[in-house]
């Protein structure tokens, strides 16, 4: 069984099921940040995020 992919915002931490959601949603509440992508193989429960204002 091919493994769930879970998609998280970094700057506020709202969870997406799709990446182009992720990226649709970073264009339009967060268009002066900048961004960067990577991959996490970890339960997506465990993982921290920082919130930037």
């Amino acid at each position: 069984m091919a493994p769930k992919r879970h998609h998280r915002c970094n700057l506020c931490g709202k969870d997406f099921e799709e990446g182009g959601k992720l990226r649709d949603h970073v264009e339009r509440r967060h268009p002066k940040r900048d961004v960067h992508w990577w991959v996490v193989a970890e339960d997506p429960s465990n993982l921290p995020f920082e919130v930037h204002d």
